[in-house]
């Protein structure tokens, strides 16, 4: 009989425990998500509020150069918004923050819809660092102080942008009670950590998030995913995957040059091709697909003069967040000569009859067909030939 050598006696160990802890985890997915009503079912088909999705969930902005790479056109081909976690240094290179080449690459992202949110200024383990420093101290120099970093970062050419944070990852996914209570929602309407008792989400959800990582250090194959993609379908709840690099399965980690010390920073990555696969069947169960601050119910815009309108419709303008579910209750909306160019943001409006979008600067007017409801449209005086957009269920306003 042929000897093991360690290394294969290794990776043979290594899959027996993964596929032992999949096993497990989908045993405690079942048991602790019970399956919606078939009457339920029937109703269970309207996105951000009762129709079941996933949420992709990527940290360490140090990362952010494949997220660029191999992230934003695979995304942008399957129409699919994920949340991107920043930090404001890399976690090699000397520990140097961004430079602007990468802030632009964020900002970017952000332009295609993508959330940008918060995973701590230096990336601290929260746990450990409020244990050593307190609570306060952890606030001041991890949540306030990339905020105030946030707020001073702009796209060199654009001169966009970063927005503020909704959403917050815990590094490490070190957290405690303390820690979540304290900043939901005061500084975030929900935070993500690890695994739970559930580990699937409700909408409008507001504290902590479970996630499950499907990074290839954790993952056994794809398989296992899949069958909680369909837990997820059945329960009308919502899945976030944790991930860190996106990266083909032919790139080699030691070829970025930041030696052995990354090592282990080397092995938290996913490839393009399980990202591919997840999306494929997510589709094909009819999941749909979130953003973080979107589980949460809050609504985000690429165009800065989309908000500033939608904001002036509502009964607070100043207020910290727009709910999803406030936007979900209009029936009639007027954003005539707002400036707006992306309409990113309008398919909040599930409920909506009447829109006046005149008087802009709209290109593309495919997010309408989202709003199953309208019925009556204006969108006069902007760049496009406006008669293709009536149509014997949609008259001119």
């Amino acid at each position: 009989m042929k000897k093991l050598n360690k290394e294969t006696l290794r990776d043979i160990i290594s899959m027996y425990y993964k596929r032992k802890f999949w096993r497990r985890l989908i045993s405690d997915i079942k048991s602790h998500n019970t399956k919606s009503s078939k009457s339920q079912s029937k109703e269970r088909n309207i996105p951000y509020v009762n129709k079941p999705g996933i949420a992709f969930s990527f940290d360490d902005s140090f990362r952010v150069n494949d997220w660029y790479e191999y992230g934003k056109d695979l995304f942008g081909y399957y129409d699919v918004k994920v949340t991107f976690n920043i930090n404001a240094f890399h976690h090699y290179e000397g520990q140097r923050e961004h430079t602007q080449e990468e802030i632009d690459q964020i900002i970017e992202m952000q332009a295609m819809g993508h959330e940008i949110a918060h995973h701590g200024f230096r990336h601290k383990n929260a746990a450990n660092y409020v244990d050593e420093n307190g609570l306060c101290t952890w606030i001041d120099e991890e949540i306030k102080t990339l905020f105030n970093w946030v707020e001073n970062q702009t796209h060199s050419e654009t001169k966009e942008k970063l927005k503020k944070p909704v959403t917050f990852a815990f590094p490490f996914s070190s957290y405690t009670e303390q820690i979540v209570s304290e900043i939901t929602p005061k500084y975030f309407k929900c935070v993500r950590g690890e695994l739970n008792s559930t580990n699937l989400v409700e909408f409008n959800h507001t504290g902590f998030v479970p996630s499950i990582c499907i990074d290839q250090v954790k993952l056994d194959d794809v398989n296992s995913i899949k069958k909680i993609l369909k837990i997820a379908k059945d329960t009308g709840k919502n899945v976030l995957f944790m991930c860190h690099s996106i990266l083909p399965n032919d790139v080699d980690w030691n070829d970025f040059g930041w030696g052995k010390e990354s090592e282990e920073s080397g092995k938290w990555r996913i490839s393009t091709d399980t990202i591919k696969s997840i999306i494929d069947e997510a589709k094909k169960l009819d999941l749909a697909f979130y953003t973080t601050a979107e589980i949460g119910g809050v609504a985000t815009f690429i165009d800065k003069n989309m908000e500033k309108a939608i904001r002036e419709k509502m009964p607070n303008p100043f207020e910290q967040w727009i709910s999803i579910s406030k936007l979900s209750e209009m029936t009639e909306l007027d954003l005539s000569g707002k400036n707006i160019s992306n309409l990113d943001g309008i398919q909040y409006f599930m409920n909506l009859e009447k829109l006046n979008l005149s008087h802009n600067h709209i290109t593309d007017f495919r997010l309408l067909d989202k709003l199953p409801k309208l019925k009556k449209l204006d969108v006069t005086n902007n760049p496009i030939n406006e008669e293709q957009y009536y149509s014997k269920n949609i008259a001119k306003w």
